[in-house]
């Protein structure tokens, strides 16, 4: 998890250098539990943005063969990727979510930020796809094991055309 304490900076300068990019909202919690919900229009590049508002680490959940890749999965250990196992990659690895889920709880009782995807893909589709259950799942084992509140943040991301280069990009946070 050596990149961590460096991705929120250099996410930020990445989407500022791809896109013209606008950030606005409120201001994501700079300590303490955070669970950070986002949709999902753009890939890899959607969790770059989600960090850069966050300005702080953020553990972000992310399917689990992007551990395996040989491309990214340097990455996704240096940042503290927690991998998720879908039925859409591999139905016979699903009960290791358990392992995902003490991941995220874990992570967050120990105070750090955790992003996640709840519509569990990205796609081009205008509207949101089906949410999955595993933010509220995180959020109240995480609970159970904090014994205090904490902040589900959501963040929303829009794209004027998201694969052109110095497109106009929004990242809008809500708490």
């Amino acid at each position: 998890m050596w990149l961590k304490p460096l991705f929120p900076w250099i996410a930020r300068a990445s989407a500022f250098t791809f896109y013209r990019m606008r950030y606005d909202g409120e201001t994501v919690p700079r300590e303490g539990p955070v669970l950070l919900v986002a949709n999902h229009p753009n890939s890899l590049l959607d969790p770059t943005l989600v960090a850069g508002a966050a300005r702080r680490p953020v553990r972000f959940l992310a399917k689990a063969p992007l551990f395996t890749d040989k491309r990214v999965s340097w990455l996704m250990r240096a940042v503290g990727g927690i991998p998720v196992y879908r039925r859409s990659d591999d139905p016979t690895q699903l009960e290791r979510n358990e392992e995902m889920f003490r991941a995220a709880h874990a992570a967050l009782a120990d105070g750090a930020a955790v992003g996640l995807f709840p519509e569990g893909k990205s796609h081009d589709d205008p509207a949101l796809a089906t949410l999955r259950t595993g933010a509220a799942r995180i959020a109240l084992g995480a609970y159970a094991l904090t014994g205090r509140p904490f902040p589900v943040v959501p963040v929303g991301l829009v794209f004027r055309h998201k694969d052109e280069f110095r497109s106009s990009a929004l990242v809008l946070v809500g708490l």
